[in-house]
């Protein structure tokens, strides 16, 4: 009987170890995550290389590589998960537009983006235009 309740006692202190929130545990885990995930993208992208001696990853280093990338971002999204489940019942209240409408505002900003862009475009030719006939 007691052997049985110290066993109760010891799984209970493990849950309460794994249901208690550390404060800098998701951050830790964000920052591990995106290196993890930075490391696997400059293995595919040959920034990095591995050398054909090492143990097993030698041999498959793009599969490496992939594994990397695949674990990376899966660990991303459950350290950042934590930050936005508060906000997912938010969400659900919301009351989003109906089609007409929602396809002309999308119109309006559109139109604006391009307006703007070719309002940069123009002041961008204006400026080059006036530095070229100061420089020489």
């Amino acid at each position: 009987m007691a052997i049985k309740q110290k066993k109760e006692e010891k799984q209970s202190k493990l849950m309460e170890i794994l249901s208690k929130d550390y404060r800098w545990e998701n951050y830790v885990f964000f920052v591990v995550s995106l290196l993890v995930l930075l490391l696997g993208i400059l293995i595919l992208t040959g920034t990095l290389t591995i050398n054909s001696d090492a143990i097993i990853i030698g041999s498959f280093p793009t599969t490496f590589a992939w594994i990397l990338v695949v674990v990376g971002s899966l660990t991303l999204i459950y350290a950042v998960y934590p930050f936005f489940k508060p906000a997912l019942p938010e969400i659900k209240k919301i009351s989003w537009l109906k089609g007409k409408k929602y396809f002309g505002n999308v119109l309006r900003v559109f139109t604006f983006i391009i307006i703007f862009a070719l309002l940069f475009l123009l002041y961008d030719m204006f400026i080059t235009e006036i530095l070229a006939k100061i420089m020489g």
